[in-house]
């Protein structure tokens, strides 16, 4: 078996291994790389402690010294070295107290999540395979390295990535592993916001995002997502999974379906420290989701434009067919593409006369200038011809007479 490194991952390999060093690219990219995809990045584990690493290159940035990672630069590259490490204990559920290097590569694979992930590579020695990685990915689980209760007691993140590699690898979580998820589910707790964010993310975005639904069959909603709980006692959980399989790989579009079921979306999105657009654009589109949506107006699609953003537009057309059906937001789109290509007025920026027209013709400054001018607004949008300077101009100045008596 030969895996093709990248020329630069190579060249640090024989670097290394010219010193008198053991080398290999390990982990995520091995693991990919024999699933034939693009490996998001190459990580190399080696015996060479961290200060000879850097000895041997001459670019190198202390990213994790502390425990035993060198980032190597290579041109525009870069690439994180690891030396053969132990852990100590897990005082916190996360992070290991200590760690300590090792000469044995077998035992730095071992500290390892899952055995997909306990690989290694070199060119001289093919694949180090120690914990039977490739048989499980041949078949296609999810299987802790050693002991599962074990492994999410020195980390419970890895409950959740468990769960987010099932879906984004179409594979089922092997028995014993499941089994430990479900027994230390309300260790989640442990994890910070932003991480716990981050693997939902990566599993809502992913090809299987219904397997969201392992939350609720491993105990884990319960800790970090109350709302997927109630989901499924008021037997709704079949319509949502469908829903989430059905929409499209966004994530915007994906949270908003989810939110749609769970409710409260803004709750949950801080609860998860997402950052505030994201929240702004889920909580609309949720907002938004009644299916009366298909029988809108022209004038009230010019109005829900305006409140959406035409960003946001797109992907509140697919978070409606996600949730009614491929086909729902047909007529919507049209309207939408044609009141687009008309260049039909929807947004106070895009009327013929400004605030400052409005205030040469008479209104008195302040709140009365934006009251005309969202009255002008309301106009136009259901008669687009009116929005003209001269039209608006008497538009204005009866709306200014009116509000004076």
């Amino acid at each position: 078996m030969r895996i093709n490194m990248p020329e630069a991952v190579s060249m640090i390999i024989h670097k290394l291994q010219g010193a008198g060093f053991e080398a290999y690219s390990v982990g995520g990219c091995v693991r990919d790389a024999l699933l034939s995809r693009v490996p998001y990045d190459w990580d190399i584990t080696t015996s060479a402690t961290p200060d000879r690493v850097k000895e041997l290159f001459p670019r190198t940035v202390d990213t994790g010294i502390k425990h035993g990672t060198v980032t190597v630069l290579v041109r525009s590259e870069s690439f994180e070295v690891t030396t053969y490490r132990v852990d100590g204990k897990y005082l916190d559920g996360r992070h290991p107290e200590s760690v300590s290097f090792t000469r044995s590569l077998k035992e730095d694979l071992l500290r390892r999540d899952f055995t997909i992930n306990a690989m290694a590579y070199n060119d001289e020695d093919g694949l180090v395979d120690p914990y039977d990685g490739e048989k499980d990915l041949s078949s296609g689980l999810i299987r802790c390295v050693g002991d599962p209760l074990a492994r999410f007691g020195e980390d419970a993140l890895r409950m959740l990535r468990a769960i987010r590699f099932a879906a984004c690898l179409s594979f089922a979580i092997e028995p014993e592993t499941f089994n430990a998820i479900s027994k230390l589910a309300p260790s989640i707790k442990a994890v910070s916001p932003e991480r716990i964010c981050a693997e939902l993310s990566k599993l809502l975005t992913s090809d299987n995002p219904e397997l969201i639904g392992l939350l609720h069959s491993t105990g884990l909603a319960g800790s970090i997502m109350p709302g997927l709980e109630t989901v499924y006692k008021n037997d709704r959980s079949k319509e949502l999974l469908r829903s989430l399989k059905a929409s499209y790989s966004d994530k915007t579009v994906r949270w908003s379906v989810l939110t749609h079921f769970t409710g409260n979306p803004r709750q949950l999105m801080r609860s998860l420290r997402f950052d505030n657009k994201t929240t702004d654009s889920v909580c609309l589109l949720t907002e938004h989701s009644d299916p009366s949506c298909k029988d809108l107006s022209r004038k009230e699609l010019k109005r829900t434009m305006a409140i959406i953003g035409t960003e946001l537009v797109p992907l509140w057309f697919d978070h409606l067919d996600a949730l009614y059906g491929k086909g729902f937001s047909t007529q919507l789109r049209e309207t939408t593409k044609d009141i687009l290509e008309k260049e039909e007025c929807f947004l106070i920026k895009d009327l013929a006369i400004t605030g400052k027209d409005v205030l040469a013709l008479g209104c008195p400054p302040g709140a009365r200038v934006g009251k005309v001018l969202n009255d002008l607004l309301d106009a136009v949008t259901g008669s687009p011809h009116l929005n003209t300077k001269e039209n608006l101009s008497e538009l204005a100045k009866k709306i200014i007479i009116a509000d004076h008596q």
